[in-house]
């Protein structure tokens, strides 16, 4: 019985250390002078810097749409500012976190600049960015899908929603990871030298949005502590639990098939002992 609990132990360990990868409910940005990292509820952080170009080029560049617009193409760079424009034009997409192109006639459009950026929620829950133009007036937001197995991060423009630009990043830095994950990534002095990281506690402003269908906004939920850890505990207790009263049932079984099959029968008397059997 004990090797049998030791290995129903070592089955629910393993199964409780292969931890699902989750939604925050609420992701501070650390830093705005690096507008793609936030903290979220459990102390892990989104962390969009591996994907970032810091040579005024978008990491992503156009991006045809999705919305069947022939007409015009996306591109967006996190964390820094990038240009795109006409070789000879003064103006265009300057310092720009997410730009729109019209390939015939050669304009570019500011769609949302780095300074500003917000994380918030949108299409059904999902971690996003929300960028302003330079001008108020036109808004972009890109949603984040975490995807540990994407090595190649990729784009996908929707196009324009009739009041803001829709964005998805596919990418496994979508996803929380630990502080002493990121700390490894270039510029990590300037992210957490500027703030400190256990006094933030206010929320960035979640901008109203237009929506396409139907969209979770969370606002300052108040995720109770340790939830996540107490969620996986249960379950790996419960895992534990079954497979322990599986033992027992096997055991019991098994004890079943061992026992005499015949234990309520006695032995036939034989003629003798009916010829002294007094009436």
């Amino acid at each position: 019985m004990d090797r049998a609990f030791i290995l129903v132990l070592f089955v629910s360990v393993v199964l409780g250390s292969n931890l699902k990868k989750y939604i925050p409910q609420r992701c501070i940005m650390v830093n705005p002078k690096v507008p793609c990292v936030c903290k979220d509820e459990y102390g892990n952080f989104v962390d969009l810097r591996p994907l970032a170009l810091k040579n005024l080029t978008a990491r992503f560049q156009d991006h045809e749409p999705a919305d069947g617009d022939n007409n015009h193409v996306y591109s967006w760079n996190p964390c820094y500012p990038f240009v795109e424009k006409s070789l000879n034009d003064t103006s265009g997409c300057l310092n720009v976190a997410s730009c729109r192109v019209n390939k015939k006639a050669r304009e570019f459009e500011d769609i949302g600049i780095q300074n500003g950026a917000t994380f918030g929620h949108f299409d059904n829950g999902n971690l996003s960015l929300t960028y302003k133009s330079r001008d108020q007036k036109r808004t972009t937001v890109l949603s984040l899908y975490c995807d540990q197995a994407q090595e190649e991060s990729t784009l996908r423009a929707v196009g324009d929603m009739g009041g803001f630009f829709w964005l998805q990043l596919r990418s496994k830095y979508s996803c929380p990871q630990n502080e002493s994950t990121i700390r490894q990534y270039p510029g990590s002095e300037l992210l957490f030298g500027a703030a400190v990281l256990a006094n933030m506690t206010e929320e960035p402003h979640i901008p109203t949005t237009p929506t396409p269908g139907v969209v979770t906004v969370t606002s300052k939920p108040n995720p109770a502590p340790n939830l996540h850890h107490i969620t996986f505990l249960l379950s790996g207790i419960l895992i534990t639990s079954f497979l322990i009263l599986l033992v027992l049932v096997g055991r019991l079984f098994w004890r079943a098939l061992r026992r005499d099959p015949y234990p309520r029968y006695s032995l036939v008397p034989d003629e003798d002992m009916l010829e002294n059997k007094i009436y």
